[in-house]
């Protein structure tokens, strides 16, 4: 299957849609109701498994990003609601049978449907049962959506104080305790495409622009999905691998989307490393003993 480009990832997502007959899940870091609510139609009254995973900080809501009626409009139309503050993917998968990977959010720009949309890129793949097991991890770590959850995030957001469009809100800690991430699957749009920072530079996997506000990309670093599996990883092996053990844990955590070539993904390693040095990550010791590259934690 070729690449995919704006207009057809939605008539992609459609034809794929209405042939689902046991299960939908929609995984978007960002998602708005009436994009939603398009593709909900789409689905057949027999579909009776329905699944979407948000990313859901309240950054996302307050810039417009995301719609906070999603979540009502979720629980209201049969979908499992669930969200997780570390999201980065783009994902739509059928009958555990198929998957549309790629850049495209459910939004009105992510999937063309407005006239000002983003050029987005995605892939039709066939989705292994290992990368399903995968998948059901995401949702297993993911905070569960209830009416209660929904009441208590609505009250935060109407008492977060916005100024200006630059302020960075978060919800409190009642409800980010509630999150307690386990990466053990990745996709390859989440680790880094090169190693550079320079000014307006888009750097994709932390969906974020760099105008050299290095605390701000070093605190997004922090919170990648990246870097908590690097640290989880390390810790699970003493504390320390060596670059050929890392990368071969690496390749057997992505999911096929298609999953890379181990060349890439040394290329990947590679570059999410020099990062962790660029940006003076104090938790990671990164050194070089007899010519072999050692990746520890302090």
């Amino acid at each position: 299957m070729g690449i995919l480009f704006s207009n057809e990832i939605l008539e992609s997502i459609r034809g794929e849609l209405i042939t689902a007959r046991n299960s939908v899940q929609v995984i978007t870091a960002y998602c708005k109701e009436k994009t939603l609510n398009l593709l909900d139609n789409y689905i057949g009254a027999e579909v009776e498994d329905k699944r979407l995973l948000l990313r859901f900080r309240m950054n996302d809501i307050v810039k417009g990003s995301t719609d906070f009626s999603v979540l009502r409009y979720g629980i209201e139309h049969g979908w499992k609601v669930y969200i997780r503050f570390d999201l980065h993917a783009k994902t739509y998968i059928i009958d555990n049978k198929r998957g549309i990977v790629g850049s495209a959010n459910t939004t009105v720009s992510g999937l063309g449907i407005g006239r000002n949309s983003n050029m987005e890129m995605a892939t039709i793949v066939d989705v292994e049962e290992n990368d399903i097991i995968k998948i059901d991890k995401l949702f297993n770590d993911a905070i569960f959506v209830d009416d209660s959850l929904v009441r208590q995030l609505q009250k935060q957001l109407q008492a977060a104080h916005v100024m200006n469009a630059e302020e960075v809100c978060s919800w409190d800690t009642s409800i980010m305790n509630l999150f307690h991430p386990h990466i053990t699957t990745l996709f390859s749009y989440e680790l880094p495409e090169k190693c550079t920072l320079e000014y307006g530079e888009y750097i994709s996997f932390l969906d974020e622009y760099y105008y050299e506000d290095i605390d701000r990309i070093k605190n997004l670093f922090k919170w990648s999905n990246s870097y908590l599996w690097l640290k989880e990883t390390l810790r699970e092996n003493g504390s320390c691998l060596y670059f050929g053990e890392l990368c071969a844990k690496l390749h057997s955590t992505l999911v096929s989307d298609p999953k890379p070539y181990r060349r890439d993904v040394k290329i990947m390693l590679s570059n999410l490393l020099e990062l962790i040095e660029k940006l003076e990550i104090e938790e990671i010791i990164i050194d070089h003993p007899n010519y072999s590259q050692r990746i520890r934690l302090k």
